[in-house]
């Protein structure tokens, strides 16, 4: 899975095995160390009705969550839809998320 942020707006970029994983109801997540020796971690979880996302931390780790409801998840791996929710965005709060199917180059 692949992150790209730019000011309020984040882009999750995932594999076709992680976007099957997704559809399956489970998280995909990727982390980043820092040369300090912190980590930064980015999670895709499929939870709630709702789609969320905020930052915590667990032991020590920077943690981005963002939870997007089952049937959305189910229902866009399965389609031929590139992006979760069509070509919109989905926003939480003023923060812009797309989370689109990465496709390998031909």
């Amino acid at each position: 899975m692949k992150l790209r942020m730019l000011g309020d707006s984040l882009r999750l970029r995932l594999t076709m095995s992680e976007t099957q994983s997704i559809g399956e109801g489970q998280s995909v997540a990727e982390t980043t160390s820092f040369p300090d020796g912190s980590v930064m971690a980015y999670v895709l979880s499929v939870a709630g009705e709702q789609v969320s996302a905020g930052m915590a931390m667990h032991q020590g780790q920077h943690q981005l969550l963002i939870k997007i409801p089952l049937s959305l998840a189910e229902h866009w791996s399965h389609s031929t839809d590139v992006g979760l929710g069509g070509d919109e965005p989905l926003y939480i709060d003023g923060l812009q998320i797309l989370i689109e199917k990465d496709f390998d180059c031909v």
